[in-house]
């Protein structure tokens, strides 16, 4: 525990629990502790005229005023054999020492927190992998009990994996940040920006594939911007992002076009509209109204024709076409 005067810096306030980097005084070198113990001041702001923190309490220093005064990224950091990065904001946590268990909590944390493992891996019969936790050293950045953490898996909703291993060897990692394009939602259904963890070594190649997976864009539709410097860089470090730097972007590729689906028992009565894009064939546009409308695949067919008329045997559109070579536009 931290002894009483302890000076730390905050780096997370959730829910009355302070995620804390040490900078004097005894105890931990980082972890979670809480703020406040029923009415009793477990840490308090640290400031010229501040009162003590009753006993067995620290003082919290403030976080930097300024958004725009960056800390170093090397300044404080330090990661071990086993630590992981947080990539997505959330972490999926199986309490306990049994990794076959069916209870998952959903833990949110910073993107590029450290969570700490012993390196053992665990692997589900669904496909998931899991790794256990380390609590030698008291917060795992998961919680301080026991538990196994989803490095990557099915089931959970997310794009990608959860956790990217980190290497000392490879430097401080870099947060960037991606705004969601007009009219389009992030994975986790909100439109707000995006935070993401890189390497100095990291390929743009490999950027651009992080903000298209962020964003369930279409594969080679992100071009970055930023003039030259950017656009001929081989690595993050190359093209000069430095930590919290947002990423300009443009979405080029085929156009999002409107169908509009028709009643096939109410002439002229509307019965949805149906976003596709460009490159849909019509075997992509047929799952997307089956999705919509819960009709089966197996007993659909696309075919061109009007309605309370008999649908002619060369009329089936090829599943394989494209549903603009087949005549079809917007509206």
């Amino acid at each position: 525990r931290l002894a009483t005067g302890a000076l730390v810096e905050e780096l997370e306030l959730v829910d009355g629990r302070l995620r804390y980097q040490k900078v004097s005084g005894g105890g931990p070198a980082t972890g979670w502790v809480s703020v406040n113990l029923k009415d009793k001041a477990l840490l308090v702001r640290a400031a010229a005229a501040a009162p003590a923190p009753e006993a067995g309490g620290a003082v919290a220093a403030p976080a930097p005023a300024a958004a725009d005064e960056k800390k170093p990224p090397d300044q404080g950091w330090s990661v071990k054999e086993g630590d992981y990065y947080v990539t997505l904001g959330v972490v999926f946590k199986k309490p306990g020492t049994d990794p076959e268990t069916g209870k998952i909590l959903k833990l949110s944390r910073k993107v590029g927190a450290v969570v700490h493992t012993t390196g053992k891996i665990w692997k589900s019969p669904k496909g998931g992998i899991w790794v256990e936790l380390d609590t030698s050293s008291g917060d795992t950045g998961a919680g301080e009990k026991p538990g196994y953490a989803m490095i990557d898996g099915p089931g959970c909703g997310t794009p990608g994996p959860c956790l990217q291993k980190a290497d000392a060897q490879d430097g401080p990692p870099v947060i960037l940040r991606a705004a969601a394009p007009s009219g389009t939602k992030a994975w986790d259904g909100t439109e707000t920006a995006k935070e993401f963890v890189v390497l100095p070594k990291t390929p743009m190649q490999e950027v651009k594939l992080v903000i298209e997976m962020l964003f369930g864009l279409a594969a080679g539709s992100v071009h970055l911007s930023g003039g030259d410097k950017v656009a001929g860089a081989a690595t993050v470090k190359e093209a000069g992002l430095r930590d919290g730097d947002q990423v300009g972007f443009e979405v080029k590729g085929p156009k999002a076009i409107n169908l509009i689906v028709m009643s096939p028992l109410e002439e002229g009565v509307k019965l949805l509209d149906l976003p596709i894009r460009e490159d849909w064939t019509v075997a992509q546009a047929k799952s997307a109204l089956c999705s919509a409308t819960g009709l089966k695949k197996g007993s659909t067919m696309m075919a061109k024709g009007k309605m309370g008329e008999r649908v002619k045997e060369d009329a089936t559109l090829p599943e394989n076409e494209l549903v603009v070579q087949c005549g079809y536009k917007e509206g």
